[in-house]
């Protein structure tokens, strides 16, 4: 269990610090471009890290599983030792006549020694077995008998407590590897999120610079000259003189003077698509 709890504290460790990498890159100094990036350069590092323990874990789960798989199989093969040294001193039981067990377990009896060496019939050769077995012949092979099956007993025994032992093993490592792949799992998907989030932001960014390469023209420099002087905090609409509805309607808040110079150019730049130079007065001294 304990071994459980450190692998499970350090998982929640790294998850942690994917939480932390995801808010902690975004506030930095860098543009939002660059610190999506160094976002999912450092999360595809994590995943990278996570990969390699989920393998070292998976190789150490395989080698318990073979450790238990042996185990498995050992302790089967001293119960199938165990079970034949039963039924092979059960059958030396079943051979024995009552007169004669009772002898043996009372320690032996030499009138009955004698009176079954003397004995004729078709039971000779059962009575022959006991006698010997009471002069002592055949006792060794008992007590060999019984200290096999008690030294059987005690592997067996010991082979059960190996067994929980590696089940244990197996299955703390089977839920470390399942927290793993369930962390790298969310972190794969962050990635995604990360990945779609510096695609818009790069897709945002070439649709502003497009923009800023259109309104950098001589028609635009001319239009912002006369509408504002060129200046794009100028009062009441900035560089292209925005009405504040206007500029609502194109989805931006505020006032067009507050916004960066970039914004103030796709803006010019869509409601020109979208409505005609005729949306500045000053388009038509400016060739338009």
């Amino acid at each position: 269990m304990g071994l459980q709890r450190r692998s499970l504290r350090a998982v929640a460790g790294l998850v942690v610090a994917a939480v932390v990498l995801t808010g902690g890159v975004a506030r930095s100094s860098a543009s939002p471009i660059d610190a999506k990036k160094a976002q999912a350069a450092a999360l595809a590092a994590q995943i990278d890290a996570m990969a390699a323990r989920v393998a070292a874990v998976a190789e150490r789960l395989a080698d318990a599983k073979a450790k238990l798989g042996a185990t498995d199989a050992a302790l089967a093969q001293a119960s199938g030792a165990l079970g034949a040294a039963n039924s092979r001193f059960a059958e030396v039981k079943s051979r024995l006549a009552d007169q004669a067990v009772d002898a043996y377990v009372h320690g032996g009896s030499l009138s009955l020694v004698q009176q079954l060496a003397n004995s004729t019939g078709e039971d000779l050769p059962v009575r022959n077995h006991y006698a010997s077995l009471a002069a002592g012949e055949d006792q060794a092979i008992a007590d060999e008998l019984i200290a096999a099956r008690q030294d059987l007993g005690t592997k067996r025994a010991s082979l059960q407590r190996l067994q929980a032992d590696r089940r244990a093993a197996v299955d703390t490592l089977a839920a470390q590897q399942a927290a793993l792949l369930k962390t790298e799992a969310s972190m794969r998907a962050l990635l995604a999120r990360v990945k779609g989030e510096l695609a818009a932001l790069v897709a945002a960014d070439e649709a502003r610079r497009d923009a800023a390469r259109r309104a950098s023209g001589s028609i635009w420099d001319c239009i912002r000259q006369l509408e504002s002087g060129n200046n794009y905090s100028a009062p009441g609409g900035g560089a292209y003189q925005f009405l504040d509805s206007t500029w609502h309607a194109l989805g931006y808040s505020g006032t067009a003077s507050d916004a960066p110079p970039e914004q103030q150019d796709q803006a010019a730049v869509r409601l020109q698509q979208q409505a005609g130079w005729g949306q500045w007065t000053t388009a038509s001294r400016c060739g338009r």
